[in-house]
């Protein structure tokens, strides 16, 4: 438990780390003079770093060491988050950023595999969920100490704490995680950190349920990045005035919360695949329907928590799927490139929202458009219950098809699955 409370903190700061940027966006364009569309390359470099981070951090943890990874990715986000408080034009700070943003998406492949390695198989993904929470709590917690703060003492002086937070876990991290993840002699290293790898991620039957994940993970995704980012335009635009609308990702987001917490009692009872197909399934629904409830005021509050409570809830349980998914061996690997894709999506959502709510479309053919995406991510994560390989190992695997040869026959006509 001490292991997985000190992943719980390095993602509570990688989310806030990861959010400040949007805290103090506004005192930080006046102070150095940014336009909107430098604001925009600020903010694309952050990203872009974690997208990078995640594709390179996780094969490399994979080869050398979760905990040096982690303490890598660690010093990156905090010295560079520091840096930032220097910053006096928008091209360093969003070079700054970038770096940065290679240790934020680094940290969470390391922190995911080091969490599913040290707990039993029975609980590896309710507890790889509950460590994730972290980052959507590191997010709401840094945004009211953020609030309390940078108006009395700057911008830079955000800068300043997210990166000693960064630099401060260090300790907790070098004193409680071991030198090696628990499982980790269990099964071969690769021989190569990069040379092998994408054959080993996809290899023992998980192409199809590998790319399956990524095309669900991908949809939830931009859906996520699309909601989160024009909910309280879209909640303004309807007669709701700004202080309240722009509680509308809040809420999203406190709805993803108490939707995770629900699904990791869930999931360490019957595993992660089923319910998460299946909250994707029920949140394409409530999308749908929030289209036609938008302007109906406390109505549409209370639809955003349903929805932020299956689609958020369900993203949050990401890590742990994948966690399921792949091995040991390439879990780091496999959990970081899974991330990456979900950052893309993060990404591309906002730009395909903008472009739809430039044309102008009636809100309920919006919405019907974005639950597409949400029934997207069902379908990914309901193929990958399915055609996934099964693992003795796991509990959740024991009553299926595969497992219920008689080990005598597998042994003297299969060997190997």
């Amino acid at each position: 438990m001490r292991i997985t409370l000190v992943c719980f903190a390095v993602m509570m700061i990688d989310g806030f780390d990861t959010l400040m940027l949007s805290f103090v966006a506004p005192l930080l364009a006046k102070s150095l003079h940014i336009d909107h569309a430098a604001l925009g390359r600020v903010f694309g470099g952050g990203f872009v770093g974690t997208v990078f981070g995640g594709l390179i951090f996780g094969p490399v943890a994979d080869r050398f060491g979760r905990r040096p990874m982690l303490l890598v990715a660690l010093v990156v986000t905090g010295v560079f988050t520091l840096a930032c408080a220097f910053a006096q034009s928008a091209a360093s700070l969003a070079a700054l950023r970038f770096i940065g943003g290679l240790g934020l998406g680094g940290a969470i492949p390391a922190v995911a595999a080091i969490t599913a390695e040290s707990s039993t198989a029975q609980r590896r993904s309710s507890l790889v969920i509950l460590m994730f929470i972290g980052f959507p709590l590191g997010a709401v917690v840094g945004g009211a100490i953020t609030a309390a703060v940078m108006m009395r003492f700057g911008w830079p002086f955000v800068f300043l704490m997210g990166g000693g937070f960064a630099l401060a876990v260090l300790v907790p991290v070098l004193l409680v995680i071991p030198s090696a993840p628990a499982a980790g002699g269990r099964e071969p290293r690769n021989p190569s950190v990069f040379g092998t790898v994408v054959g080993d991620v996809l290899a023992d039957g998980r192409l199809v349920p590998a790319l399956a994940f990524w095309f669900g993970t991908l949809a939830c995704m931009i859906l996520s990045g699309f909601l989160v980012s024009f909910m309280p335009m879209i909640l303004n635009f309807n007669g709701i005035a700004p202080d309240r609308a722009a509680l509308g990702a809040v809420v999203l987001n406190l709805g993803g919360i108490t939707g995770a917490l629900l699904l990791s009692a869930v999931v360490g009872r019957v595993g992660p695949f089923g319910p998460v197909a299946i909250s994707f399934a029920c949140g394409a629904g409530l999308v749908f329907a929030l289209g036609r409830v938008i302007g109906a005021g406390n109505a549409a509050f209370g639809m955003l928590f349903a929805v932020g409570a299956c689609l958020v809830g369900g993203q949050l349980t990401i890590p742990a799927i994948a966690s399921r998914l792949f091995p040991t061996r390439v879990r780091a690997a496999g959990i970081g490139w899974t991330m990456a894709i979900g950052r893309i999506g993060s990404i591309v959502g906002p730009t395909v929202g903008g472009i739809l709510l430039a044309q102008k479309l009636p809100l309920d053919t919006l919405f019907a458009i974005a639950s597409l995406f949400a029934l997207c991510g069902s379908l990914g994560i309901g193929l990958v219950a399915r055609r996934r390989p099964r693992d003795r190992s796991d509990p959740d695997d024991q009553h299926a098809p595969s497992s219920a040869i008689p080990l005598p026959h597998l042994e003297a006509g299969h060997g190997k699955h």
